[in-house]
């Protein structure tokens, strides 16, 4: 064998089965607690005025109960591993702790090189040193770990998801095989549960981007004073293009899922019938069919990916705007950016980095999860 055996926490075997257990609990849960309608007496003109809105309160009608029916795919999720998100809660908040001490750190360091009044204090400065190196392999070990966690945590709901989705698969029966082709379902094994584990590999960003992002500017105020609601003045105007652009990906995501999944069913029609495409010389007509509908799916994919191109350009140069704006206005208004001023404030920067770029990824991330559950 060219790897070796993966533990028994991790195995199908073992995460699988609990998990379709708790889905069925909550399906049984949420049967046992449905309530049976009501039917109310309605007079016959009440009925004619409404009779043009019936099909549309069925449609919603069917579609709330359907939702309200399906138990939460997030919650069961939690309720399995909430150990594994706690232990990743747990190292990422270690992690975003300690990566502000080296900012306080470097500015002790360069305060001691500047300050030519104590040649004496070499200690000083090996201290320093010392302590930086070791803030950074705490950091670095921590940081491992958090990975560790949250990539073995969305391996394990892949799986889960995957195994759920093929167990049902061998249960449909004739009347749900017509609804449920065998596209869809390799969809959502494939695409859908990828997402959900790409979702958990960063989706603690949607609490630590926030608390990064208020340490990060309040040791920002303390160096470089009020200058830096320049800086801020500059992300709060990203917010609404921010909140704009996720609203787009949503739309975008839903008619990329529907077309792609059009496009399956189709594929798996021809296929089962390809003795009957191949006897009538079907294969032209077909194939302009397949590609009229793999065109539409690309013109969502091509969409969707200008959009993210922007958008991640616009976050990526958004650190750069702020420490801009900080920098001009900090110097026009009569102060004097220092050494230890100006290289504590671009690691501080450095670290305000990650949150700003990733936070909108995660909340697409988060966004594209949503719609594959």
């Amino acid at each position: 064998m060219d790897m070796w055996a993966l533990s028994k926490s991790n195995r199908s075997s073992t995460v699988v089965p609990p998990f379709i257990n708790k889905w069925k609990e909550a399906e049984s849960s949420i049967r046992g607690t449905a309530r049976s309608p009501t039917i109310e007496p309605v007079d016959n003109e009440k009925a004619e005025l409404k009779a043009d809105d019936a099909d549309e309160e069925v449609k919603f009608s069917s579609e709330n109960q359907k939702k309200e029916n399906t138990p939460s795919l997030s919650r069961i999720m939690f309720g399995l591993f909430w150990d594994k998100f706690l232990l990743a809660v747990l190292f990422k908040l270690i992690n975003d702790c300690i990566q502000f001490v080296q900012p306080q750190l470097l500015r002790l360091l360069i305060g001691y090189v500047e300050d030519k009044n104590n040649p004496d204090d070499k200690w000083r400065g090996y201290v320093y040193g010392i302590a930086m190196f070791a803030v950074a392999l705490v950091q670095s070990i921590a940081l491992q770990q958090y990975f560790h966690v949250v990539f073995t945590l969305g391996m394990n709901v892949r799986t889960a998801v995957i195994g759920m989705v093929y167990s049902k698969a061998l249960l449909l029966n004739n009347n749900s095989r017509k609804e449920s082709t065998a596209g869809e379902m390799v969809n959502l094994m494939s695409v859908d549960a990828q997402r959900l584990m790409d979702l958990l590999t960063y989706m603690n960003t949607l609490w630590s981007g926030p608390l990064q992002i208020i340490i990060a500017l309040y040791f920002l105020y303390n160096t470089m004073d009020v200058s830096i609601l320049a800086g801020v003045g500059v992300m709060i105007l990203l917010i609404p293009t921010n909140l704009f652009v996720s609203r787009i990906a949503r739309k975008l995501q839903v008619k990329q899922m529907g077309a792609k999944d059009s496009r399956l069913r189709m594929m798996n029609e021809i296929l089962n019938g390809i003795k009957v495409l191949k006897l009538y010389a079907w294969e032209t007509s077909f194939m302009r069919m397949v590609s009229k509908l793999r065109k539409k799916e690309l013109h969502h994919l091509r969409n969707s990916s200008y959009l993210n191109a922007s958008f991640a350009f616009t976050f990526t140069c958004a650190p750069f705007m702020v420490s801009l704006a900080t920098f001009a206005i900090y110097v026009l208004t009569g102060n004097e950016l220092t050494a230890s001023k100006a290289f504590v404030a671009i690691s501080l920067f450095n670290i305000l980095r990650f949150p700003l770029v990733m936070l909108p990824n995660v909340i697409i991330s988060l966004i594209q999860a949503k719609v594959s559950s």
